[in-house]
């Protein structure tokens, strides 16, 4: 099973659970009394791959922060399918038994983290198959504001990689730092001459003009940015040429049936935003099974 990010996933879990059941759930409160039980089971309802059923306990665990009553009868878990594995329609992922009220009371906010963690990790999925195994397929910073850290997760979960988390732990040059720096060679020189030790370093070009500039540098990669699948494969001939040990990623406009392309021309990485702006969640439904 993957690592879960506990820390961030526990803030805004209990934000999540805050925001939800406010000063509490005025349904379950008239509706059923307190001892109440049931059993119920999370299904699938479509086919995908799965990210965000171990939040459960965690779940369950910060509702008896944020309400007390209700965390104070215990929900019994149990896990079918693990982060990370391809559910099909009809799959049972997740048992739980206990006080339906508490059961309830999780139902949206565990659903709403699985349901969407499990369209990225999908999309994940669907883009390195299709990048194959000689391109490594990337996430980017358009992530959900709070929820990075989860989503990166979600990316792993279905067989992607991380870029970098923020702005912090690597170098990237993007088009408007090699604006004001006064050029893209202008720009990688002064952040090779002063990043920090270990940091990647990673420039973006929009031409192969732009390019040609680089080739003599010590970078971690060179980001073509919206380049075609032909200009490509003359980006990576001259680099080959120079013997320059940096990688190429493409970026910018990259969709799932052009990644084989991009693969071919000798792309290595390919970052996506869309991987997590544009996931659609994977449906996913509790359903109550009597006491």
């Amino acid at each position: 099973m993957l690592d879960i990010p506990e820390a961030a996933a526990r803030r805004i879990v209990r934000l999540a659970l805050e925001e939800d059941i406010g000063t509490g759930d005025l349904t379950c409160q008239l509706v059923l009394p307190p001892d109440h039980r049931s059993r119920a089971r999370v299904v699938a309802k479509q086919s995908g791959t799965l990210c965000g059923v171990s939040l459960a306990p965690l779940v369950f665990s910060e509702l008896g922060v944020v309400d007390p009553e209700a965390g104070a009868r215990e929900v019994e878990l149990t896990i079918l399918r693990e982060d990370g594995s391809i559910v099909a329609e009809g799959d049972a992922v997740l048992t739980l038994a206990g006080p339906t009220r508490a059961i309830l009371e999780g139902e949206r906010v565990l659903l709403n983290f699985a349901q969407h963690l499990s369209g990225v990790a999908t999309q994940a999925r669907l883009h390195q198959d299709a990048a194959g195994a000689t391109c490594r397929v990337l996430d980017t910073r358009k992530t959900s504001p709070g929820q990075r850290e989860l989503e990166k997760w979600a990316i792993r979960a279905g067989g992607g990689s991380n870029h970098r988390m923020g702005l912090w732990d690597a170098v990237l040059v993007k088009e408007n730092h090699a604006q004001a720096a006064g050029g893209v060679r202008s720009a990688a020189l002064r952040a090779l001459a002063s990043r920090p030790s270990g940091a990647d370093v990673i420039v973006e070009v929009r031409s192969l003009e732009e390019f040609a500039t680089l080739l003599d540098l010590p970078l971690t990669r060179v980001l073509l940015d919206h380049f075609q699948p032909a200009e490509v494969a003359r980006a990576a001939a001259m680099r080959n040429d120079r013997n320059a040990s940096f990688g190429l990623e493409v970026s910018g406009g990259i969709r799932l049936e052009t990644l084989p392309a991009y693969a071919a021309a000798g792309a290595e990485y390919a970052s996506l935003g869309a991987l997590t702006h544009s996931a659609l969640p994977l449906d996913l439904s509790l359903l109550l099974e009597g006491t």
